[in-house]
């Protein structure tokens, strides 16, 4: 018998090389791509939880803002980037609620909270200096409109009427996503209603 050997050519040994070369490459790529979108979804979710404690604090503090005693007015000032106010806080050191007056900035990539407790009546020594609480890393700024109650959705840049507002919208500008407005209502001025 004078046959051809059974086995492979040189030229069919090349040929399923270059395509096992090929398809590790392919295999690779899609490795690449599927550990690159799982990275950026990390990161957006990683995102949202950390603006969801903070999207409950800001909530909890306008929603308590504190409406004033006759005949004081409430003490709230708002600017399109800053917003000072009287509302309550957690007293850790207590275990309950003190009444507070803070102001909300963005500066330096932070969310700052300044707060120091509010006092009634005639004070007898020096406030106390602020206390500097930071909300939020990797800030690029902060966005404050207000709405008087009944407007529907007349939103204005600043607030210095003397009485709490119906609405207060935040918009926290963070470096490099988007996160949606947060809307609140003073639920004390709506009581009043």
């Amino acid at each position: 018998m004078t046959g051809r050997s059974s086995g492979f050519t040189l030229l069919e040994v090349l040929v399923a090389l270059a395509l096992l070369g090929l398809l590790l490459v392919m295999l690779g790529q899609a490795v690449l791509v599927g550990t690159r979108t799982t990275a950026g979804y990390h990161r957006i979710v990683q995102a949202q939880l950390d603006i969801a404690p903070v999207e409950v604090a800001l909530r909890h503090m306008i929603e308590r803002m504190d409406p004033g005693v006759y005949p004081q007015p409430p003490t709230i000032r708002g600017t399109a980037t800053a917003l000072a106010f009287t509302t309550e806080l957690p007293d850790f050191a207590a275990g309950g609620m003190m009444v507070a007056d803070v102001r909300l900035e963005a500066t330096g990539g932070l969310l700052l909270l300044w707060w120091t407790p509010h006092g009634r009546g005639v004070p007898f020594a020096a406030p106390p200096p602020p206390q500097r609480t930071v909300l939020l890393e990797r800030i690029s700024g902060l966005q404050l409109d207000y709405a008087p109650k009944g407007s529907g959705a007349a939103w204005r840049p600043d607030w210095s009427l003397p009485a709490l507002p119906g609405l207060v919208r935040l918009r926290l500008v963070p470096a490099g996503h988007s996160w949606p407005p947060i809307v609140a209502r003073p639920l004390r001025e709506a009581a009043e209603e």
